[in-house]
């Protein structure tokens, strides 16, 4: 096991092989890389990023506006129900003034 030499590809390799790959792709494409793509770019693609978010060269996701309002609101409905609970069983609890 150990009279073997092994030359692993290492991570580096792997990366640039897939990186040469994508490259060589997007030279064929005639459209530079945006092949079926529609409205990716331009007015449209910059609204649609504002609007619904859009994911960073590493990865990293941004929220976009409609996120944004949408997890405002279930929060907003969410913390205005647990009130009403803690309402009811504290007052059924402490027998509150009846109306």
């Amino acid at each position: 096991m150990y009279e073997k030499t092994v030359d692993r590809e290492s991570a580096y390799e792997k990366i640039k092989g897939r990186a040469d790959v994508a490259a060589a792709e997007a030279a064929k494409s005639p459209n530079g890389g945006a092949a079926g793509e529609s409205g990716s770019g331009g007015i449209l693609g910059g609204l649609n990023d504002v609007l619904f978010g859009s994911t960073g060269p590493r990865g990293g996701k941004h929220e976009g506006l409609a996120q944004s309002m949408a997890k405002s609101a279930v929060r907003t409905m969410g913390s205005a129900v647990g009130r009403e609970i803690i309402r009811g069983v504290l007052g059924s609890i402490f027998g509150g003034k009846r109306r």
